[in-house]
């Protein structure tokens, strides 16, 4: 029995040392090391989920073979509090670069909003927009689309942001001669409301415009 006791001393004074030195050699910690990149399988591209609330959870999805910049986008609607689930499959023209959820028109029913990129001009931004009901229906509102005078100076570059709880688009103008997009003349800053099913357009003018 007394030599089992030496034994276990002995093993367990060696662990002690071996971890105590294994410590001391530790390379300094690298915090890129820790980042995980997430691949999607095939034919999947794009995902993120969206929790509306406890219970209510949007997932939005990319998918498509055989074509990098054509295929479906999906939006899986779980209510795992009522065990309700639904599916919303449509044509996605370019790629999705984000995807968040909205009460734009304040009446309690989320929508849910997919920019994506195109790579044409006259698809450089694209916005997929649903509202869904408590019940779960959906439906599509049509996002609005530039002007063709504005679309004669416009050449991509979008910035879309949600500011004290408003909806804002700004981009670049160009020179209808700077068929490039090089040097920009002014900045279009655009504000959505939402009434029912239909989309306002408000124009910010910045100080000194007309």
């Amino acid at each position: 029995m007394e030599k089992i006791k030496l034994v276990l001393l002995a093993s367990i004074s060696i662990l002690i040392t071996t971890l105590m030195s294994c410590a001391s050699e530790e390379k300094p910690f690298k915090a890129e090391s820790s980042i995980t990149k997430v691949v999607l399988p095939q034919p999947f591209r794009y995902h993120k989920p969206i929790e509306v609330k406890p219970g209510l959870t949007f997932d939005v999805l990319s998918w498509g073979r055989g074509a990098e910049h054509v295929g479906q986008y999906l939006i899986l609607r779980s209510d795992s509090s009522d065990v309700k689930y639904s599916t919303i499959s449509e044509e996605l023209e370019g790629d999705i670069i984000d995807a968040w959820n909205m009460d734009l028109d304040s009446d309690g029913n989320p929508e849910i909003f997919i920019q994506a990129k195109g790579q044409d001009k006259d698809s450089y931004f694209k916005l997929y927009v649903y509202e869904f009901s408590e019940s779960g229906s959906s439906q599509e509102l049509k996002f609005p689309e530039l002007t063709s005078a504005t679309k004669k100076k416009y050449h991509g570059k979008d910035s879309v942001y949600v500011k004290e709880g408003n909806l804002f688009r700004e981009f670049p103008l160009y020179e209808e001669t700077d068929t490039a997009g090089l040097k920009p003349i002014e900045r279009k800053v655009l504000e959505y409301s939402l009434r029912g099913n239909r989309f306002d357009i408000h124009e910010i003018k910045k100080e000194g415009e007309e």
